[in-house]
């Protein structure tokens, strides 16, 4: 398993992919408009779960351009860097 995915054909299949950048976004965004954390976490873990279900049917395959439902690993960078980017938005409020 690759770490970080360098190629289209390596999205899902490696911890970091260009989408990680997107959680990171998404958790700066919840930090800085003071949405609680746990609503940002409990709202990245839903998102998380449909897109599991979701990319093992050919329509969501389809829909996200993948050829299958990313590895656990990848969905867990994607949760761990979302809570990364609401502590940032939250520190960047405090000061």
């Amino acid at each position: 398993m690759k770490f970080i995915a360098t190629r289209k054909s390596q999205q899902n299949r490696a911890a970091v992919d260009p989408w990680t950048a997107v959680h990171v976004a998404a958790g700066l965004a919840a930090g800085l408009m003071n949405i609680p954390l746990r609503w940002t976490v409990l709202a990245g873990v839903a998102y998380e779960i449909v897109e599991q279900v979701f990319e093992r049917i050919p329509e969501g395959q389809e829909f996200f351009d993948t050829s299958g439902p990313e590895r656990v690993s990848n969905a867990l960078v994607d949760v761990a860097v979302l809570v990364a980017g609401h502590r940032l938005g939250q520190w960047w409020n405090r000061t």
